[in-house]
């Protein structure tokens, strides 16, 4: 066992899970001779199951023999030291002290299936810190606990109790898929997924992840020789910065990661720490997270099968001008409306292509996309092929889609080995979307042949969808590494404690304000504003007074003294209605007002998962009704910045229109990176800081921030 930092984190370890994924020893700790029970099954798996010709021992207190092996009646009774990977199918309140044995013997790796450990409550994450401290102390790495175990099956090896993993793989040829899921159900649901044709050639269910994480499997398969593809269903991520570098590591090495995040709702949310006691996380921060580092976000079971089969087979490719062939004209109809909402595109067949298909097809059939045979096509086999060479041809077209309505038993076997003579050669992808729900001969068919189906246009649309964007992503991510140019450490800077203070230090950072000055009276406020010059605005400054509006603390438009004034006295009213105390009110800010510009929010926070994340997005009194926002991970590139930007609505608003001037849009760009430096120098400190509303001026004119507020 060797640990690896990783190279796009230096502070992120992995390891390398050499004697783990390839032991060379294995003890199982709760053997039983009794058939059906976990502990047996667990046995049968090693021993008959796997392709494995290492050592195994077995461990049971009653003691005896099991398949022409000793049972071994403790732990510390096993003749040997340096087991590579021990099997535990203990009782949860016996799981210390196993560990402690097994720590004693030299186990390198403990696979822990049992639950009731931190989804079960506060008891069970106080074993849970036990077993994490017994791991710390002696260098033993713990899988699980509340886990359903490795499989692997090029070569064979099964270090779980699941009953169907004697069924794993057997039904046809191995694709190169890696699984990573935290729950063992979910993870052998799409197991099964060999029924359709989507096989993974290895799964890792991680449970509680006390120690070894998804990240850790992730960065495995990314460098597993034998993976081209990691699918991965998530409950919680517990440590976001180890994520984010295993998401890394496959970008790198050009796997795309398909993933599954659970727990998006309220609801769901509740339901992920009860299972496997995991933080869900903020949907949205996952959501651009997942975005920024190629992570391709499915919503379902289905959709992750589907994405999984459709990209393991025809790699990560633009797959946007798609052609519809069929023998149903109201299919066509239906799959051009499904290609229209998801914002793909009906290839345009060339000339050549059109005239080719003419020459064979009867006079009333519809040769443009979606091109439809009709049911000529069904008992002419030849007219079919000789219509779709030169669609699988045709240089205007991505993808050839073919959906299958119904079932006709030996007819539909003949045309789909006809479609499938021809997709071979035909140099393009060939997506069947099977309709019926009657399977058969020619089900089977495509899935023997290894062109899984899909099962809905709906779901087959989204395929192509995030595949599509995943490739369009790929070919743009030169530096998206880039971290941001730190600013020089900040650890003596005072923490500002009102708005006057955050907006000086955003000042020295090169993100200006308005001309304005601070008042401790109404008589100085009068004289701001004549030097200032008229209209002026007064706001409140209070130390820990985060929204100013809200008690009453901001005057805008005064026009004359005697406006002022009478803003002056309004303010301070109201800020002692409210309770704030007089030791907390610095007095007012007089400052110009400014009318003209867009105004936009750029806030950051502080994850708990992620850390740091920035928002940009409408800014103003109605950023919570316009919820026009999108987010980044820090550190980002100037260019991750810009696509943050562009997700929103308000970012067209900067562009010249009707009239209405450009606004300085790299002048925004530049004060979304100057904020995000200061952010990341002022370090653990801060918990967030934003700049609402951060006024995006005329074109060259600049950004003017007129509020900032840093806790």
């Amino acid at each position: 066992m060797s640990l690896s930092t990783s190279e796009f984190d230096p502070s992120v370890c992995f390891d390398d899970l050499l004697e783990l994924t390839r032991p060379r020893s294995v003890m199982i700790v709760g053997a039983s001779t009794s058939p059906g029970t976990l502990g047996h099954t667990t046995v049968v798996n090693v021993l008959e199951h796997s392709d494995f010709d290492g050592d195994v021992y077995l461990v049971n207190p009653k003691g005896g023999e099991l398949k022409g092996k000793p049972l071994y009646k403790a732990v510390n009774d096993v003749p040997v030291e340096g087991i590579d990977v021990a099997l535990l199918l203990i009782p949860a309140e016996a799981a210390v002290a196993t560990l402690q044995a097994c720590a004693a013997q030299g186990v390198r790796y403990a696979i822990v299936f049992t639950g009731g450990f931190g989804e079960l409550g506060e008891a069970g994450r106080s074993v849970e810190a036990d077993m994490l401290a017994l791991a710390r102390r002696t260098g033993m790495r713990l899988y699980g606990p509340n886990c359903a175990g490795m499989t692997m099956l090029a070569p064979r090896l099964g270090l779980t109790f699941s009953t169907e993993f004697c069924n794993d793989g057997r039904s046809g040829g191995l694709s190169r898929i890696g699984l990573v899921t935290q729950g063992g159900g979910l993870g052998r649901s799409l197991m099964q997924g060999n029924e359709r044709g989507v096989r993974f050639s290895r799964w890792f269910s991680t449970g509680n992840e006390l120690d070894l994480d998804s990240a850790d499997f992730i960065h495995w398969l990314a460098n597993d020789p034998g993976t081209d593809l990691i699918c991965t269903v998530m409950e919680g991520i517990k440590d976001g910065s180890r994520f984010v570098a295993a998401a890394k590591a496959a970008r790198r090495a050009g796997k795309p990661l398909v993933a599954l995040k659970i727990g998006r709702s309220d609801f769901g949310k509740k339901a992920a720490q009860s299972h496997t006691a995991s933080l869900a996380g903020e949907d949205v921060v996952n959501d651009a997270v997942f975005s920024q580092y190629g992570v391709i976000r499915v919503d379902d079971l289905d959709e992750l099968l589907d994405v999984a089969s459709l990209i393991s087979r025809v790699g990560a490719r633009d797959l946007q001008r798609i052609c519809v062939y069929s023998s149903s004209g109201g299919a066509g109809v239906l799959s051009a409306d499904k290609v229209g909402e998801a914002a793909l595109s009906m290839a345009t067949l060339a000339e050549d292509t059109v005239a080719e298909m003419a020459r064979h097809a009867p006079s009333y059939a519809a040769l443009t996309n979606p091109v439809d045979l009709t049911t000529k096509a069904l008992v002419d086999p030849a007219l079919a092929r000789k219509c779709l060479t030169p669609l699988f041809a045709d240089p205007g077209v991505d993808v050839v889609l073919y959906p299958l309505t119904s079932n006709y038993a030996a007819s539909t076997e003949g045309i789909v080995r006809n479609m499938l003579d021809v997709a071979r050669g035909g140099g393009k992808p060939f997506v069947p979307v099977w309709m019926s729900s009657r399977r058969g001969p020619a089900h089977d068919l495509l899935v023997q042949e290894g062109f899984a189906p899909m099962y809905s246009l709906r779901n087959t649309m989204l395929a192509l969808q995030r595949i599509s964007r995943y490739a369009l992503q790929a070919r743009d991510t030169a530096d998206q590494d880039s971290s941001l140019a730190a600013l020089p450490a900040a650890a003596t800077v005072s923490l500002p404690c009102n708005e006057a203070q955050a907006k000086a230090l955003l000042a020295e950072h090169g993100v200006r304000s308005p001309r304005e000055a601070q008042a401790a009276t109404a008589d100085d406020a009068v004289k701001h504003a004549c030097a200032i010059g008229f209209p002026v605005a007064l706001k409140l400054v209070a130390d820990g007074v985060l929204h100013k509006s809200e008690v009453g603390g901001v005057q805008l438009h005064l026009r004359s003294e005697e406006q002022v004034r009478d803003a002056f006295e309004r303010i301070m009213d109201n800020a002692l209605r409210h309770q704030i105390s007089r030791q907390a009110i610095r007095g007012v800010l007089v400052s110009e007002m400014v009318t003209q510009g867009v105004e936009m929010l750029v806030g950051i926070h502080r994850d708990e998962v992620f850390g740091p994340v920035l928002s940009v997005g409408a800014g103003g009194v109605w950023v919570e009704v316009e919820a026009d926002v999108a987010r980044c991970h820090l550190p980002a590139s100037r260019r991750v910045l810009e696509r943050a930007l562009d997700q929103t609505r308000v970012a067209k608003r900067l562009a010249s229109h009707r009239g209405m001037p450009a606004r300085d849009r790299t002048a925004l760009v530049d004060a979304m990176q100057r904020i995000a430096a200061l952010f990341l120098a002022l370090g653990e400190q801060v918990q967030s800081l934003e700049v609402n509303p951060l006024v995006v001026l005329d074109d060259r004119q600049g950004v003017v921030a007129l509020d900032a507020v840093i806790e």
